[in-house]
């Protein structure tokens, strides 16, 4: 993993700094209008973004150990307020505010940012109700075709090349249908509604061919990765889809940089999802503890004379990341939930302060336990068709435990926000930590605005192109479990990580002299996954 060490920060240059990326304060009728509460309304079909960032109205402050009296409930101005909000088009993060600490202000922004982003995200998609009406069992926003896209609906093979994305719903079910894999084609008749899964080896095997990650149940838990119209739409423009556009003339010289979100014309940006999933059992079905969906999963391939399994299966919802681009933060907001019951903290394991049971972890194994955290035998880690989606090797469930314990601030957001979902399944939800581009004046070099400096004097300028990342360590224990910890150069860092990626691009030939090629991706892995 790509590290940088956490810099200080000057809060009060900070401050000046936050004015040149267009983040200047509100209007009187901005002000005015955001004050107001307005109803409970529908919420569109497809994803906007508020354009007026809305501060958290919480009062006290959430860094101390006790959570102060008055915050929870939520009043219910607030409450409808915030639950009926649309994705947040851009950050206005400041020093100053409710916590002794300007890096505790900026931290609660951002954290509040990304709350409001889940709840954008994961409202129904019928756009007729809000999160507070969702079942287990309802689609969400980000869910729904028109929205967000699988990345192996984008970056297809030569044969079914260019993919697609019409703004029409008949023509999104053909497209659909174009790539509806064969395997499951009869299955998909019988239940068209269900989301498909096309597991390849990063489906299954965690960042960096780390290992695959075994639930309680002995089944393999199961990733994705989604794409909004946004970031689509560049990767055709460019020619991005396929290994022949990367690696085309033309491309040569593309500095790749996918469109952020601004307040200033209320544009949402780039966005990309990562998702994990658990195989439910019944027992877990029926308890409605998860969010659900029904899928077809298509097993990875293997024997190529053999049919690869397409399993209809009802999936939970354990691991969710959300990344957005904004103006004033080019290396992406990288937000982390993850379900409660996943797993313990090394601090309730060394209290035995357990409040289980645990996706991946067992409190009563004695005997024969996998290590904390160990990768599963390696020579089982290829799923066997023959088992579906069990783990070959019967005996080994993963036990893994969380490292790094959330921090009292995160901590009683989280309560804040379970106390304006209580009823719904949200309440299982937890945010780890939101991850950020900590100096800002590194940041601003990199923005949109007008008034900055263009990236190509920047690369020069400001080589460390991760701007010290805050917090310094982020892991989702089901999506980066075994890059824990914090080890530098070793410990999961979301900016740290994708700054090191690259695409197919083969760089000009004759570079301009002074001209340093950094960031090649603009910090995402998608762009490796063509064909």
């Amino acid at each position: 993993m790509h590290y940088r060490p956490l810099l200080s920060v000057s809060f009060a240059t900070a401050a000046a700094l936050v004015a040149l990326t267009g983040l200047s304060g509100p209007s009187p009728a901005q002000t005015a209008a955001a004050a107001a509460a307005p109803p409970v309304k529908p919420l569109p079909l497809q994803l906007k973004c508020d354009a007026v960032p809305m501060p958290d109205p919480f009062k006290g402050k959430l860094a101390g150990r006790e959570l102060p009296s008055g915050i929870i409930p939520v009043g219910p101005d607030d409450r409808s307020k915030i639950l009926s909000l649309d994705l947040p088009c851009q950050d206005r993060a400041l020093p100053t505010g409710p916590e002794d600490v300007g890096l505790d202000n900026l931290q609660r922004t951002f954290d509040f940012y990304s709350w409001r982003t889940f709840i954008a995200l994961n409202s129904p998609a019928d756009g007729k109700t809000t999160i507070s009406d969702s079942k287990p069992d309802t689609r969400t926003r980000w869910e729904d075709m028109d929205n967000f896209k699988q990345l192996l609906d984008v970056m297809l093979p030569a044969r079914l090349q260019p993919p697609k994305w019409p703004t029409d719903r008949a023509g999104m079910e053909a497209e659909r249908e174009r790539l509806m894999p064969e395997e499951c084609r009869a299955l998909h008749k019988e239940m068209p509604e269900r989301m498909v899964v096309q597991m390849i080896e990063e489906s299954f095997n965690e960042p960096f061919k780390t290992g695959p990650l075994i639930d309680q149940q002995g089944h393999y838990a199961i990733f994705d990765i989604l794409m909004n119209r946004q970031m689509f739409n560049y990767i055709l423009e460019h020619h991005l889809n396929s290994k022949a556009g990367q690696m085309s003339a033309a491309n040569a010289g593309l500095a790749v940089d996918f469109p952020p979100g601004q307040n200033s014309d209320g544009t949402l940006g780039a966005f990309m999802l990562k998702v994990s999933w658990k195989i439910l059992v019944p027992d877990e079905i029926q308890a409605k503890n998860f969010h659900m969906v029904k899928a077809l999963v298509l097993m990875p391939p293997g024997d190529p004379k053999a049919k690869r399994p397409c399993l209809p299966e009802t999936l939970g919802l354990i691991g969710f990341h959300a990344v957005h681009k904004t103006a004033s933060r080019p290396q992406w907001i990288w937000t982390s939930f993850e379900h409660i019951k996943n797993v313990p903290d090394t601090n309730e394991v060394a209290d035995h302060h357990f409040s289980g049971p645990y996706n991946f972890y067992d409190v009563n194994c004695k005997d024969n336990c996998a290590e904390v955290n160990a990768t599963p035998p390696r020579q089982y880690w290829q799923p066997d068709p023959a088992l579906k989606l069990k783990f070959k090797d019967a005996k080994f469930k993963s036990q893994i435990v969380r490292e790094t314990p959330l921090t009292d601030a995160a901590r009683h957001m989280n309560d804040i926000f379970h106390d304006m979902l209580k009823g719904t399944v949200w309440v299982n939800y937890i945010l780890l930590s939101t991850q950020w581009p900590s100096v800002f004046g590194c940041t601003i070099l990199h923005s949109q605005s007008s008034e900055a400096a263009a990236p190509k004097t920047d690369f020069l300028k400001q080589p460390d192109m991760t701007c010290s990342p805050a917090p310094t360590y982020l892991a989702n224990s089901t999506l980066e479990t075994y890059s824990q910890g914090k080890i530098p150069l070793a410990s999961s860092s979301c900016i740290g990580c994708h700054g090191n990626a690259v695409s197919f691009q083969t760089g000009a030939s004759n570079p301009r002299s002074g001209e340093v090629r950094l960031n090649q991706s603009d910090f995402t892995f998608i762009l490796e996954k063509a064909q």
